[in-house]
Parts: structure tokens; sequence; C-alpha cells
């Protein structure tokens, strides 16, 4: 926290803690106590003092951005970025795994519109970038700007774990037996004096495994030290992402894994609940037509029974492409079809939108609906994200890998 941010809180803490005695007394209909002034008073001053501090603390700020300015706009390092370029060098150089903690520093709406170029718009980002030049002939010799941050693609990733799914994590990888009933006790009238029959409850075991899934890849010492752009994190985050996505992730094998080689899918075990309408595989058909349009969606949570129908966890699961086919379904007058104008939900159900849910065709499981906590995902010791300095030593580079052990029935 920077110290206008700590001077902001502490003028914000007096003024609500003396109007607090304000309010109290009106609300309680009376005259201040003999001590509530004062209290009231020492308020008043710490409010007025914080606000002092800060007017204070933003003309120095001032005078050391235009005294920048005019060193010829050369940057001078703020005590919390000298601090986080501080642990990226222990991180590289010391191997140091303490983890880096970063501050978006910005500066306030209320600065004069007089401050140099080094300070862009009223919210007050300090401009950073690098410069290179091109090189192919001699006339080409012109700056060119490097933006500051990696811009991540766009992606794709699993939904159903988002849905609701149970998540089980556990410390080592060995099997997992998970209990499961498949039929409660039989209940029945029983006269006065008569034996209770007896019925026992039916129950079976589901076997959770794990899998393995992983990426590696290396950089060299120098781009790891002298890259401006966020390349470390940008390096973290899609090493995580990846791991969910594509066919070779588990995003894609949560949905239609088959439980052999790879987690057993959603889709593997799921009944087929309503067949689509004759004569199309690609939509639901014309809204108004008996079982057709949004009839198919309601037969489709009709045939899920109604403890698993009523749950906090029932909900929809379908691809985008599938969500935009429901959407566009109209009434006879050609109106959006009531219970689908919002995107979140479908008749009043959650959606997720999951991309590895089969395309709307002959015989694929397109939309997926139940109490998605009934379906268990076990994840073992979390997500490793890990380096080495040393295995390519000699090379100068840094080796990065990333795990995840999961499975579900």
């Amino acid at each position: 926290m920077t110290l206008l941010d700590q001077l902001r809180e502490q003028r914000a803490t007096a003024r609500t803690a003396g109007d607090e005695i304000l309010t109290r007394a009106a609300a309680e209909a009376r005259d201040p106590s003999p001590d509530e002034p004062a209290q009231y008073q020492a308020h008043v001053t710490a409010e007025r003092e914080a606000a002092d501090a800060m007017e204070a603390e933003r003309d120095r700020q001032l005078v050391e951005v235009r005294a920048m300015a005019t060193r010829g706009r050369t940057p001078t390092l703020t005590r919390q970025a000298a601090e986080t370029a501080s642990a990226f060098r222990s991180a590289i150089f010391a191997k140091n795994p303490a983890p880096i903690e970063v501050y978006a520093e910005q500066l306030p709406d209320e600065w004069p519109s007089d401050v140099p170029e080094p300070v862009h718009g009223r919210s007050g980002g300090v401009r950073i970038h690098t410069r290179d030049t091109l090189k192919s002939t001699a006339t080409q010799a012109l700056g060119v700007d490097v933006y500051g941050r990696i811009v991540m693609h766009m992606v794709e990733t699993s939904s159903l774990m988002r849905a609701g799914a149970t998540v089980i994590t556990t410390s080592t990888g060995e099997d997992l037996v998970v209990p499961r009933s498949t039929g409660f006790v039989t209940s029945a009238i029983t006269g006065e004096g008569a034996q209770i029959t007896e019925s026992d409850p039916a129950l079976s075991t589901v076997t959770l495994k794990a899998f393995k899934y992983a990426n590696y890849f290396e950089v060299s010492q120098e781009l790891a030290n002298d890259s401006p752009t966020n390349l470390l994190d940008f390096l973290a985050r899609q090493a995580a992402l990846s791991l969910g996505l594509g066919s070779t992730g588990y995003g894609d094998d949560l949905i239609n894994g088959v439980g052999t080689t790879e987690p057993r899918g959603l889709l593997l075990d799921a009944g087929t609940g309503v067949t689509g309408p004759t004569g199309t595989g690609t939509t639901l058909g014309t809204q108004g037509t008996a079982n057709q349009g949004t009839d198919a969606l309601w037969s489709l949570v009709g045939s899920v029974a109604e403890p698993y129908a009523e749950s906090d966890s029932a909900a929809f699961i379908m691809r985008n492409a599938s969500n935009v086919i429901v959407r566009k379904l109209r009434d006879t007058s050609g109106q959006p079809v009531n219970g689908l104008t919002d995107r979140r939900s479908i008749l009043g159900y959650p959606v997720f939108v999951d991309p590895f849910m089969p395309a709307m065709a002959n015989g694929n499981e397109s939309i997926a609906f139940g109490d998605m906590s009934r379906y268990f995902v076990r994840i073992v010791n979390g997500i490793r994200f890990e380096r080495s300095d040393e295995f390519r030593f000699q090379n100068d580079l840094v080796a990065f890998r990333c795990i995840v052990a999961s499975t579900a029935p």
C-alpha cells in the first residue's frame, strides 16, 4: 500500500468515526454526551491532518515528476517498483522461491493537467516502453515502441468445474475408491405388531485414478532477466491454462474421456434423456411445434430424477454454438421466447458454455442437464508450476514445467 493510499484510508476512517458520533446521537433522539463533542473534534482534526499530509505528498511527487521531465524524462523507480525489481532479480539469480507481490500504483485523479508526458491521463498511469531500431537499411533506423505487456490470446477453457462439479483434492495419487448408493431401502405400510420387512440399500463403488497432464518449456536467462514485458507472469498463466485446453488437455477429457487411459468424461455415463426433433440434427426444430424448441429442453429437464432437477447445482452445459441456437428460438409472433433472454440461464436454470461439448448433430449428446455436483473431479496435490536453473546449466537456460494430476468418474 502506497503512502497516499494509507493517508486516504486514515482520512476515510476519521471521517466515518466522526459521522458515527453524530448519527448515533440523532438516531437516539438525544443531545451529545459530555465526552462526545471532544471525540468528534479529535476525529475532525485527524481527518484534516490526513488531508494536509496527502496534499504535501502529492506536491512532493509532482516535483519529482517534473524534475524527471527536466532531466530528459529518465524514469525514476518508486520504492514499490524498486522492491519489485529486486524481488525479480532475487528470483532469477538467487533462485528465491518466495512469491513476488506487485503493486499497481496509480496517481490520484486530482493531479493537475500540466503533468509532463511520462504520466498519461487522469488515471496517472506511468508510460513504460522500450526502444529498438530497424536495422535492415540505414534509412530505416526509426524508433519502434514495444508495448510493455504480452497480450494474452483468447482461450477456451472447461466450464464443468465452474458448473459445480465436486472437486476432491488428495496429497497422493493412488486409486481412490468412492462409495455410492444406487438404490434406497424400501418402505411400506406395516400393520400393528407385524414384522417389518428387511430392505437393504444398494451400494457400489467408483474408482478415481490419477492421470498426469504436463507441459514443459525453456527460456534463456537473458530473456527472463532482460525482457521488458510481463514474460514470467505470462508464462505461468499460459502454462496453467494450457493444461485445460485442446484435445490433449484434461478439459476435453472431463467431457469426453473414455475412462481407460484418461478420466471418465461426463458424457460417458450420461443417459440419453431426449432425442432431438426428426428431420434435423443441427437445431431444436420450430418453437410452437409439439416436442420441439423449448419443449425439447423441458423434456430433457423432465428426464432427470426430481431430486437432481431440484438441486441447487442443476444446470445446462453446452457449447457456445448450441447456446446460440437455443437463444435464437422465437415464438409464433417472432418474439424471443420467455426464459431464454438472460444469457446466464435457460428456463430458470444456470447454463455453462463448454467448448468440449459436442456440436449439434445426429447421434451427438450436445446438451447436458443434471445435478453437476454429482460429478466428481479429483486433483492430486494441486497444480504445480516449477522451475529449474540447473537442468540446462550448460546452455544457461531456465526450465519450467506445469503439472496437474486429475481424474473424474
